[in-house]
């Protein structure tokens, strides 16, 4: 705001002075340049000053005009500003609401802050690569490997689960994949999380670090995992049928039973 203030300022200095300039030399030139020499010897010095304030009269409408429009310009953009600022705090207010949801202790509030971050990195091209590091940290508290809590547990919570995940990291899982918060050539850093028995069919994890995490069973089947770094994951049993393995790293991957891939790949 200091910044337009100061143009503001300039602005109307440099308007003030050119006004001035053609308020009171305008005038008599272009009356000197229409009439000539001899055109204007002819007329009488009342004759000369109707002219030339005749001319004025037209130039100061002229100027008014211009200042008029100047000003309507200076509005606009004033305003546009200030509904960009509006935004912005609009998206703020959205972001923390959905950190907020992210750490509720409700499955379904979690899973509801999941998706306010994918609206978000579509509304607002800025927030993108906030939104995909705040969500791949969100698995990767979410779903460690190794687990925090006793296998046991996890596992019988698992039979109750759709997909192989808790809804909330399935959430955040498809939403990844659906990539409208990842940067153009950047991946999403997923090591060490939990995976196991997932159903991730037909995702675009391509470029995706599983650095160390357990995909054990999981259902991979049409999943573009090109270039992405699967070095020193659990694979065992896992469904990779028609995957797309361009470029990606299976270097010290267990691929014990694994389905669509070349075991000598490992």
């Amino acid at each position: 705001m200091r910044r337009i203030a100061a143009w503001t300022v300039v602005i109307t200095i440099v308007v003030g002075v050119v006004l001035g300039g053609c308020v009171a030399f305008a005038p008599g030139w272009i009356v000197r340049h229409d009439l000539g020499a001899h055109g204007l010897a002819a007329l009488s010095a009342a004759d000369r000053l109707k002219a030339m304030n005749d001319v004025r009269a037209t130039v100061l409408q002229g100027l008014a005009a211009l200042v008029a429009l100047g000003g309507v310009g200076l509005g606009a953009a004033v305003t546009l500003r200030q509904i960009r600022v509006s935004r912005e705090g609009q998206f703020i207010d959205l972001f923390t609401k959905a950190l907020e949801q992210l750490s509720s202790e409700e499955v379904v509030t979690r899973q509801g802050g999941v998706y306010a971050m994918e609206q978000i990195a579509g509304a607002a091209p800025h927030y993108r690569g906030h939104v995909a590091a705040l969500l791949a940290g969100f698995v990767r508290q979410q779903a460690p490997w190794p687990p925090s809590r006793p296998l046991e547990e996890l596992e019988a919570e698992r039979q109750n689960y759709t997909g192989g995940l808790r809804d909330d990291i399935g959430g955040a899982m498809a939403a990844l994949s659906r990539r409208t918060m990842i940067l153009p050539g950047t991946g999403i850093e997923l090591e060490k999380v939990d995976l196991r028995g997932a159903d991730l069919a037909g995702q675009n994890l391509s470029r995706f670090c599983f650095v160390g995490s357990n995909l054990e069973g999981a259902t991979l089947a049409r999943c573009d995992l090109s270039h992405t770094t699967l070095a020193d994951t659990v694979l065992k049993d896992a469904d990779l049928s028609g995957a797309t393995l361009t470029g990606a790293d299976l270097t010290g991957a267990d691929l014990t039973g694994a389905i669509g891939v070349d075991q000598t790949r490992s």
